[in-house]
């Protein structure tokens, strides 16, 4: 297996010493990116298995003036699982909060209380040691932004928007009223939020008008790289009604079977990426950010301006993607065209 098919650097399968050096570049990246500053708070909502992470972002916070907080529960085991009231609590309470978990934290009441609450703070979700290394962490994330906000400004104007792929995704909704998501890396200012080391924008179509089909050929969470084993997903009247391929596909299934809840096939969200540095099926959050990747949510939106609380988030990341706004190509495989 070459580098090439899978640009991964710094595995740290077995943990190494030496690894939280590695990350400090990224981590204390990642400070700038949230102008943490002295006196600040900084919470860090992490799980057993990212705790190593976990500590080097404390250690950036504490190097920065500011004081980390370490808040550590077991792995949720589904992307968007609710947290615990008293972590609810802290992230309330806390200057800035960051996420770095197994499992996604985004699509979670912690996270919304705290954005109301005018705090501010990153997901982080499936970040790896390697991801604070190398990759999308090295891009300029103010570009990355100011892409976003161009295309976000129409976005905000658009009724449709519309995804298609040279694979076959052909995917559409009605966006009319709803609130763009600017994930793009940055989160300086109260109440704004991030995916670092993701950059993206995102939206989430009204209820029950998303209509066609997502061809999955990068990756998708808690399933893995789909590069070699493609998922397709039907959807219908805003519901994913089919699933259709080999193993990625009927693991996909299962994974939204066994939560017994029909809210968990909601299609919640068109997510578009804006990072030109993210490396293709490295990890989750690259996928999401990577410059020509778009993906699809799966399940709650109620965080990024809907209506339906799920049991779950799932991410489905597709790439070489044409973005359409009202029928206009505004993006084209990384292509700015407005």
């Amino acid at each position: 297996m070459s580098t090439r098919e899978w640009p991964i650097s710094y595995w740290h399968y077995t943990p190494g010493a030496s690894s939280p050096i590695q990350m400090m570049k990224g981590a204390l990246k990642c400070m700038r990116c949230g102008d943490v500053k002295e006196g600040e708070t900084v919470l860090i909502s992490t799980d057993t298995n990212k705790l190593r992470i976990a500590e080097t972002l404390a250690a950036a916070a504490y190097a920065v003036g500011a004081t980390p907080i370490i808040i550590m529960i077991p792995p949720v085991g589904v992307h968007g699982a609710q947290l615990p009231e008293p972590v609810v609590a802290a992230f309330r309470e806390a200057d800035v909060f960051l996420q770095p978990s197994t499992w996604s934290q985004t699509h979670t009441k912690a996270r919304v209380e705290a954005i109301k609450a005018g705090k501010r703070g990153s997901t982080m979700c499936e970040v790896t040691e390697d991801a604070l290394s190398v990759g999308a962490i090295e891009a300029d994330y103010d570009e990355c932004d100011k892409m976003g906000r161009i295309l976000g400004a129409v976005l905000a104007e658009a009724t449709e928007v519309r995804i298609t792929t040279p694979l076959g995704t052909d995917i559409r909704g009605n966006v009319k009223g709803r609130p763009v998501q600017y994930e793009t890396g940055l989160f300086k200012k109260p109440g704004q939020f991030a995916a670092f080391p993701d950059s993206e924008i995102n939206i989430s179509p009204v209820e029950g008008t998303a209509e066609g089909k997502i061809v999955s050929d990068v990756s998708i969470m808690s399933v893995g790289v789909t590069l070699y084993d493609h998922v397709t997903l039907i959807v219908k009247q805003g519901r994913v009604v089919d699933i259709q391929g080999g193993m990625a596909a009927n693991k996909l299934s299962q994974i939204l079977k066994v939560l017994k809840d029909e809210k968990a096939y909601n299609y919640a969200e068109f997510g578009i990426g804006l990072n030109p540095k993210a490396r293709l099926a490295a990890t989750n959050l690259e996928d999401l950010g990577r410059l020509g990747n778009c993906h699809a949510g799966i399940g709650s939106n109620f965080a990024i301006g809907g209506k339906v609380l799920a049991p779950n988030h799932v991410d489905v990341m597709y790439k070489d993607a044409t973005v359409y706004f009202d029928g206009k190509v505004v993006l084209d495989n990384g292509v700015l065209k407005i």
